[in-house]
């Protein structure tokens, strides 16, 4: 919430009441700190302002000092990556140019509409840098606030960029916040009615973008932990440099890991907020402290397998497992893949049985169930099972068996499923001791279902019994 206050010299306070104010917070504390602003924090100051709201921290500063000038110089610097009229710059501090380094200057011109329409006329030969230099320093004000606000991964991903640096909005600039105010918006508003809607806008709302981890990532994040404005910033800070330095996986996988190994400034529920090029709205979830210590137990487990399903899906099993511990869901869709993907492998059947039987002893785990001996013996009798009928030449009747218990479990059929194995036992002449339990309560107790089917395996009984 953005309060106007009289205090002192200050006449702003800024409280992270909800996400979006917490993210401006994060963004102007940077913004300060590069410029050397003064600004206190509320928390630390022992005289208060008469109207703030209590239970929260907040930044008191002078909103004089934030001002476009110094806002376009603050983003030029903390986007310079990207920032392609200082990739050009860089290039004209050489005295001689190369055939590639002109060439690169061009297309670099030709990349950016804002500079295209100021250099677009003009070709560098590798002697006119100095038209080039001069150009970009007289209109740097206008090439900075173009190319920030149209940048796929800056301004423009979070925000309207016709909104940036203004104020008295109607609606928020924010992605999935903004309405069009062209476009009919009684349909908003309650019983049809425009007047009725109400919706808050703030100029700090533009330092949203510099709140939210690595723009080189699709898919951003911010943790919203606002117990203070001291864990807002180091928490935030720690999380992007830890997602910056994990490599070769997607944005989702490297949140995963990052999570995993953030005990050291998230031991608390917390909410994430996530904002991805491909949405044109942000999305949140919430972080329980009890699932993420689930997730860092999982940090030693091999869960690399990638299968690809069509042209737009493929599936990640880490991915989802991981995803499936944050959001407190089982893994019983999962392990059921996997026991069907056993088929579509030839070469990878001994893997894809190693990843299912760690599944199922994390469902068991998860679950509470106290069927860990029961899941042995399932495992057990699904060997001594597949060994059998190698022994009684029936082998072809290992994968025929398997397919009709997963298909039964598929379908949800549990009934089926007891039918199935019953016939299997009375065919090898053995005891299913696991059985019993299964018997008791099959929905509650499919993981049992799930080990025999997937110790059924048609391969020697020697390397039989290495798999298990």
């Amino acid at each position: 919430m953005k309060t106007k206050i009289d205090y002192f010299d200050y006449d702003t306070l800024l409280q992270p009441t909800d996400w979006r104010f917490a993210a401006a917070v994060v963004g102007l504390c940077k913004y300060f700190d590069y410029f050397g602003i003064d600004y206190k924090v509320l928390c630390d100051v022992e005289e208060k302002p008469d109207n703030y709201i209590h239970g929260f921290d907040g930044i008191i500063y002078k909103s004089e000092d934030i001002t476009e000038e110094k806002y376009l110089e603050f983003a030029e610097n903390y986007f310079e990556k990207y920032m392609t009229h200082k990739n050009i710059l860089n290039i004209l501090e050489s005295q001689e140019f190369s055939e590639e380094q002109i060439k690169l200057v061009n297309d670099l011109v030709k990349s950016k509409t804002v500079l295209k329409g100021l250099l677009g006329k003009t070709k560098f030969d590798g002697t006119n840098k100095d038209i080039f230099i001069s150009t970009i320093e007289e209109n740097r004000a206008e090439i900075i606030k173009n190319i920030f606000k149209n940048g796929n991964n800056l301004y423009k991903n979070y925000c309207n960029e016709r909104l940036i640096f203004t104020e008295d909005n109607s609606t928020c600039r924010l992605r999935g916040y903004n309405v069009d105010k062209d476009r009919k918006t009684s349909n908003l508003g309650f019983c049809f009615s425009k007047e009725s809607f109400e919706s808050n806008d703030i100029l700090e709302f533009d330092f949203i973008p510099f709140a939210f981890s690595n723009p080189d990532m699709r898919e951003t994040y911010f943790v919203n932990n606002n117990f203070s404005v001291k864990s807002l910033t180091q928490t935030n800070y720690a999380f992007s440099n830890q997602l910056s330095s994990t490599e070769n996986k997607d944005d989702k996988n490297k949140l995963m890991l990052v999570l995993q190994n953030s005990k050291d400034y998230i031991s608390y529920d917390v909410e994430i907020i996530s904002k991805s090029q491909d949405k044109a709205y942000y999305e949140t979830f919430f972080v329980r402290l009890e699932r993420l210590k689930k997730l860092r137990e999982l940090s030693g487990k091999s869960l690399n397998f990638v299968k690809k399903i069509n042209d737009d899906y493929w599936f990640n099993l880490e991915k989802e497992v991981y995803m499936r511990c944050l959001n407190n869901v089982l893994l019983d869709d999962v392990i059921l893949m996997m026991l069907k993907f056993y088929f579509d492998d030839n070469a990878g059947k001994g893997y894809i049985k190693s990843r299912t039987d760690m599944l199922i002893d994390i469902n068991v785990s998860w679950k509470g169930n106290e069927i860990m001996d029961e899941i042995k013996s399932a495992k057990s009798c699904g060997f001594l099972t597949s060994k059998k009928l190698i022994e009684m030449k029936s082998s072809n009747k290992i994968n025929s068996y398997k397919q009709k218990i997963i298909s039964a479990l598929c379908a949800h059929d549990y009934d089926r499923a007891k039918e199935i194995i019953l016939s299997l036992s009375a065919y090898v002449g053995m005891e299913f001791s696991f059985f019993y339990t299964f018997l008791e309560n099959a929905e509650e107790n499919k993981d049992l279902a799930f080990a025999f089917a997937s110790a059924l395996i048609e391969v020697s009984s020697k390397n039989n019994e290495k798999n298990n």
